[in-house]
């Protein structure tokens, strides 16, 4: 029978909504037993939302184990911090301070757990002037330049990446940090804090267009589903359908 990579691994999931749980999806996936707390009554929120949108809560925390605590109250926080000392792995993705109100931040759980890997995934990262703003995908989509890419030029507006993919992003760069920090751990007996940032991996993204703009002065314009350079490569209407046509080089 063979092993998954992380069986054996403890995580205790602090996380809603997609980014956080994505990460924690993927641990759960190389075999980490991941245990999901959830607030008394509504749970994460992910689980009311509707539509086009209500599967991505089943999605997104399969291989997980869900508890409730009441982080607000004494024996909540008190099952918290148990949990915490046994686990291998904790991950967030509150506003950062949020957990520090309740002794679950990354400081206070090193107290009763040296080794521990904590994982805080936000906005705008753990400090700096805007750390403290809650953040959604397209808002981060806009504010790191994705967005000023993305659609059909003027006078159409950009447009967002529908499938909130900084959100994903997050989630897979938080996991593939922690898998790294678990090697560090093996190595060395350390733990160690992760601090993922939305704005940083958007702008990561973005990068090359950056550095088109500085070297060149030149903006890249909105060009839809058409690249730069190479054609045809784009989507064009057939009579029943769409199809995309992707000569990028001269060859072909």
């Amino acid at each position: 029978m063979i092993t998954a990579p992380l069986e054996g691994i403890k995580v205790l999931d602090f996380t809603h909504e997609v980014s956080g749980p994505h990460c924690t999806m993927l641990l759960g996936d190389l075999g980490a037993e991941v245990i999901k707390v959830e607030v008394p009554g509504r749970g994460d929120r992910g689980r009311h939302w509707v539509g086009m949108l209500e599967t991505i809560f089943i999605v997104n925390n399969r291989n997980k184990r869900s508890i409730v605590l009441d982080l607000r109250t004494e024996e909540g926080r008190k099952v918290a911090i148990e949990l915490a000392k046994k686990v291998d792995i904790i991950v967030e993705n509150f506003v950062p301070g949020t957990l520090k109100k309740f002794g679950l931040d990354y400081e206070s759980v090193k107290k009763v757990n040296p080794t521990i890997i904590y994982c805080s995934i936000s906005g705008y990262g753990q400090d700096g002037p805007y750390s403290s703003r809650p953040a959604w995908d397209p808002i981060i989509e806009a504010e790191s330049g994705l967005m000023s890419l993305t659609g059909d030029p003027e006078p159409c507006l950009p447009s967002r990446i529908p499938a909130s993919i900084i959100d994903y992003g997050a989630g897979v760069y938080a996991a593939l940090a922690i898998v790294a920090a678990l090697l560090y751990r093996e190595k060395t007996g350390k733990g160690q804090y992760i601090d993922i940032s939305m704005l940083d991996i958007a702008s990561l993204w973005a990068g090359y267009w950056v550095a088109y703009s500085s070297i060149t002065g030149k903006i890249r314009e909105r060009m839809g589903s058409a690249a730069p350079v190479g054609a045809p490569y784009q989507v064009f209407k057939t009579k029943d359908s769409y199809i995309f046509i992707a000569a990028f080089e001269d060859e072909h």
